[in-house]
């Protein structure tokens, strides 16, 4: 058991390695003063971090993590468009919120593409990015052309029932003795006191049911890939449920590979998404 949730953990976790920083160099990605600038919503001070040139694309990390998620794709995706990396409201160098939600997220990365006066972008989020980029491309169709949401689910059975359990007791816990991922959230937060609450901020949010109505997913117009990997700890029949859900959508499990695709393949992660948002259909 305890060699499963180890395993259990890489797959609900944000990308091992970007954490394992304690040993390592940082990562000049999400702490690259020359790229990032802040921009403030509400009273929120948002970090983001910019590459590249053309079309937008607006990098979505994954819960617990930051713009580091994707610091294995950001060096080739930036030859091909004008990279928007952010750290979320609450995430990496953006500031604390009271509390989480993805609905709140999402007002809060919406005023974001407004703000930074992006007529027209492509997304692509993974984990709870890949669900803040459904409920983006659901709510601005207006602004968001193409998505590709990786690792994403819907509702909380949409997880399997070993992470479910996984969240309710061991998170918090996980988190906090994990010197690795605190040495590296706390090395980039504005608010390091506030560790705890964010925990709990998250763990509410990861079992709060219904998040994303059904209703929405099926409103859905523009070109959608819904990605996993074939060992990830969303449910292969809930990536399904949503590819068929979405009328212009595709769908693709890599296999031998788990929640941490970023990670494992990000050669093979490119690939993918430099074909599907170059593809005129």
């Amino acid at each position: 058991m305890k060699k499963y949730l180890i395993f259990l953990v890489l797959l609900i976790i944000i990308n091992h390695q970007s954490y394992a920083q304690a040993s390592a160099p940082m990562s000049k990605y999400g702490s690259n003063r020359d790229n990032g600038k802040y921009i403030t919503i509400d009273k929120i001070k948002v970090y983001y971090e910019t590459y590249g040139q053309g079309t937008p694309l607006l990098l979505l990390h994954g819960g617990l993590g930051s713009i580091v998620n994707f610091e294995k794709c950001i060096p080739e995706l930036s030859k091909h468009y004008l990279i928007i990396a952010v750290d979320s409201p609450g995430h990496g160098r953006s500031s604390q919120l009271d509390s989480l939600s993805y609905p709140l997220l999402s007002t809060y990365l919406s005023q974001f593409i407004d703000l930074l006066k992006l007529d027209s972008l492509y997304i692509m989020g993974w984990s709870d990015g890949g669900i803040l980029g459904l409920m983006l491309a659901a709510e601005r169709a207006d602004k968001v052309k193409k998505l590709i949401a990786v690792g994403a689910n819907t509702r909380v059975d949409g997880l399997s029932e070993e992470a479910i359990k996984w969240i309710k007791s061991d998170l918090i816990s996980w988190a906090k003795e994990n010197t690795a991922w605190s040495k590296t959230y706390l090395s980039l937060t504005p608010q390091p006191e506030k560790l705890t609450t964010y925990l709990k901020n998250t763990q509410k949010m990861w079992l709060t049911d219904g998040y994303f109505p059904q209703s929405k997913i099926v409103s859905m117009k523009i070109p959608t890939l819904i990605l996993q990997g074939d060992r990830d700890m969303i449910k292969l029949e809930h990536a399904l449920e949503m590819h068929r859900s979405i009328i212009d959508s595709q769908l693709c499990i890599l296999p031998n590979t788990s929640h941490s695709v970023f990670d494992e393949k990000p050669e093979l992660m490119n690939e993918i998404a430099i074909n599907f948002f170059n593809s005129t259909k």
